[in-house]
């Protein structure tokens, strides 16, 4: 059984991100995030380096727990409910009620971040406009 969830993106491609560290919230393009050469990122505001599954914000992975939740209970209950009209006229019974489903955390995106081109990558990522100002890592290779 395969069960796959997508990490939403900004209507611009862009995943949101959160730094382990300082907890600088950045974006970048899903293509990037998901090439298979990249397996840690540096955050564009402390210039720290992590593995890039770190930096998924914790609402995006509330979200998607509350996604396989949701699946594990339906599948559960198909499979309960099928035990139950097998066992019809055995003289026992089995109740199978359907389960409540919860809702996914809406992820709504509060900051406005400003796309910004990173020469040494090639990449575009968006940042908050402070960080503009002052000195921004890539996330890709932690040029400054």
């Amino acid at each position: 059984m395969d069960f796959k969830i997508d990490i939403p993106t900004d209507s611009d491609g862009f995943y949101s991100l959160r730094c382990p560290h300082c907890k600088g919230r950045f974006k970048a393009s899903a293509g990037d995030i998901d090439a298979d050469n990249t397996l840690e990122l540096f955050c564009p505001s402390c210039g720290l380096v992590g593995k890039s599954s770190s930096f998924i914000p914790s609402e995006v992975i509330e979200h998607a727990e509350t996604l396989a939740l949701n699946y594990m209970q339906q599948e559960i209950y198909k499979s309960l409910k099928k035990t139950s009209r097998k066992m019809k006229g055995s003289g026992m019974s089995l109740d199978v009620k359907r389960p409540r489903e919860e809702t996914p955390k809406l992820l709504t995106e509060d900051e406005k971040l400003e796309q910004i081109e990173l020469h040494c990558c090639d990449k575009i990522i968006k940042v908050n406009m402070d960080q503009i100002v002052s000195n921004v890592y890539c996330p890709f290779c932690g040029v400054n």
